[in-house]
């Protein structure tokens, strides 16, 4: 009969701590689901702010050409990184269809930077498109607060043709496609995350 409820006593001692650790098991698993969802919840508002500002950026390298170069609003609406050269001059330094960088010169004025597409997970990728924070202003200037985890972001630049006899002179073109990709990695996914915005702007000074 001891023999009995000892035997009883180990059986119901082996199930009481089956279910607590089915439980304790459990609620790790929704914790870690929840920190998972919460960081890529943060990470992807903070994604959104990378992109709106690039494309706010690049709204203002638009409209300083056109304050540095009025009278010329044709050729220097979308001249690279605010070059003198495009004034009555319809091929010289445009911004071309190709994907770009972003950054503040020590003038802490926007210039792009031409670099070649690829996918996240190249490190050489992940290098050349990495996004900063200096000032609380997201750059592409190297700094040493670097963001974790890390961000990239690629601006991809098409120009909308109006015309398809003059197709091939693509940067005379009055409006530019922009798409700001911004990409990031993080626990809750084995893929890599990303937020793309898109914005036409147009050379309406002309």
């Amino acid at each position: 009969m001891k023999k009995s409820q000892k035997a009883t006593s180990i059986i119901e001692a082996i199930v009481v701590l089956l279910v607590i650790t089915t439980w304790v098991t459990w609620m790790y698993t929704i914790f870690n689901k929840s920190t998972q969802l919460s960081n890529s919840t943060n990470n992807k508002i903070q994604a959104i702010q990378i992109a709106k500002q690039w494309i706010e950026a690049f709204t203002n390298i638009r409209d300083t050409n056109w304050l540095r170069f009025s009278s010329d609003y044709d050729n220097c609406w979308n001249t690279l990184n605010y070059d003198s050269n495009c004034l009555w001059n319809n091929t010289s330094g445009d911004i071309q269809s190709w994907s770009y960088i972003i950054y503040r010169d020590i003038n802490n004025s926007w210039l792009l930077g031409t670099k070649t597409s690829g996918t996240y997970w190249n490190w050489t990728y992940i290098n050349d498109y990495r996004v900063w924070i200096n000032n609380w202003i997201y750059t592409q200037t190297w700094t040493t607060d670097n963001l974790f985890p890390v961000f990239t972001r690629e601006i991809k630049i098409s120009y909308l043709q109006e015309d398809w006899i003059t197709a091939w002179i693509n940067s005379n073109e009055p409006k530019i496609k922009l798409t700001s990709l911004v990409q990031w990695a993080d626990s809750s996914s084995t893929q890599a995350h990303k937020v793309e915005l898109e914005q036409i702007l147009s050379n309406w000074q002309k």
